[in-house]
């Protein structure tokens, strides 16, 4: 490729704290049931959520993760920034929503939407989890399926390892939050933007910058909180019975919420379920819907 058809690189700029709110899913989880999602702040690079579930394919889910950071900050972005995907068709019309008494355009601008490639400091934020966190778990499970204990085709084994490791996961999530976004992000040759601690920078903006939070109106706040989904509904596993029976399974274990505490109720669990099955002379499952139809008979099962 010459060098007069290379793309060329773009400046990020933003004006302050709230100014973009860019969000951005990960799925590099997804054969084994897990789903990460992210919100970032462009000025300050302040992690506003980031979260696991059962997917991140659900509007309702990402509504739920936009809608929680509008409320904990009292305020909407004066932009926020997603991929082209349906997932996030909720989140568009509450932000253009919000904004639609403020602006004279109704605010129809206020949601952008292009390339992964383009949502820059989502996709940032993503290289650094894809290093580190999301690749010690694919070794983890991937050495699980190598073990035998995990078969990916079964899909009551992706359903125990999510209600075993989902909890633990989103502990994870959690402290990398936090971490990301009280260390110092140095000053670097060629690159914008501020410097410093993204929860600093986010909270008080450095001098030439204004905080760009847009205030949202309570009806229209309260009108939104219909739109979203249940706050723990995204760490909801299969359906109520198998949930009902893992419970009962795991009620007289203590197992720590640890990696090693993780692994050993998945084992039990599926040792418990894939007994119960065999002993009722039931097919293994293809399907998620096929293991949710075979966890209702076996709700009186004795386990």
């Amino acid at each position: 490729m010459s060098w007069e058809n290379k793309i060329e690189r773009r400046n990020y700029f933003s004006r302050g704290p709230n100014y973009t709110w860019h969000i951005d899913g990960n799925d590099k989880l997804k054969f084994f049931g897990i789903w990460v999602h992210l919100g970032i702040d462009g000025f300050s690079r302040k992690i506003l959520w980031l979260k696991v579930g059962t997917s991140n394919r659900q509007q309702s889910f990402i509504a739920r993760y936009f809608y929680d950071a509008v409320w904990e900050h009292n305020g909407c972005p004066r932009f926020s920034r997603a991929d082209r995907g349906k997932e996030n068709l909720i989140v568009g019309q509450m932000q253009v929503a919000f904004h639609f008494r403020q602006a004279s355009d109704h605010g129809r601008d206020s949601f952008r939407v292009g390339k992964s490639v383009h949502n820059q400091r989502a996709e940032f934020f993503n290289s650094i989890l894809k290093k580190t966190w999301i690749k010690k778990w694919q070794v983890t499970f991937e050495t699980m399926m190598e073990s035998g204990i995990l078969d990916l085709d079964n899909p009551v084994h992706i359903n125990c390892l999510q209600y075993t490791h989902l909890p633990l996961l989103q502990k994870e999530l959690t402290t990398e939050q936090r971490l990301w976004n009280t260390h110092d992000i140095r000053k670097q040759r060629n690159v914008a933007g501020p410097f410093g601690k993204p929860d600093i920078l986010f909270n008080l903006s450095p001098q030439g910058f204004a905080d760009m939070l847009c205030k949202v109106d309570d009806d229209l706040l309260q009108y939104a909180g219909q739109l979203v989904c249940a706050t723990e509904e995204p760490l909801l596993v299969a359906n109520e019975t198998f949930r009902t029976i893992a419970e009962a399974i795991l009620r007289d274990t203590n197992f720590p919420l640890s990696p090693d505490g993780s692994l050993a109720a998945y084992l039990m669990l599926v040792e418990k379920f894939i007994a119960c099955i065999e002993r009722r002379d039931i097919h293994i499952p293809s399907t998620f819907a096929e293991a949710n139809e075979i966890y209702e008979l076996l709700a009186n099962e004795t386990f």
